[in-house]
């Protein structure tokens, strides 16, 4: 990997309270308690990556973040996929049953390596 990728959790308090493992790659990780629909472009413009429970991105959002490589779900957050692939974005979910902070780093190694 070339850059460092810069991992932004929109709504970490939505998601399980378990420790979060730190990811074995190169990154910057940024992570909010919850993010009001105003604060997503200013949180995710220099991210590569977002992490979102709960925290919805429609297609003006999405739109507006032009190093996005991909959006991982964790919970009933509602993405624009239509958006995501016209971007090429990526977009994935953590299985349900499984949103582990094991589960999550797991997940973004796979897709970052």
């Amino acid at each position: 990997m070339s850059a460092k990728e810069r991992v932004v959790f929109l709504d970490r308090a939505a998601f399980s309270a378990d420790d979060l493992p730190i990811p074995c790659f190169d990154h910057n990780w940024s992570e909010y308690p919850a993010t009001e629909a105003a604060d997503v472009v200013p949180r995710l413009f220099w991210a590569t990556t977002a992490i979102t429970h709960a925290c919805p991105l429609d297609a003006a959002a999405i739109g507006q973040l032009h190093k996005l490589k991909r959006i991982v779900v964790t919970g009933p957050a509602a993405i624009d996929a239509e958006a995501c692939g016209t971007r090429g974005i990526a977009l994935y979910a953590l299985p349900p049953g499984n949103a582990s902070g094991s589960a999550l780093v797991a997940l973004l190694e796979t897709l970052v390596a």
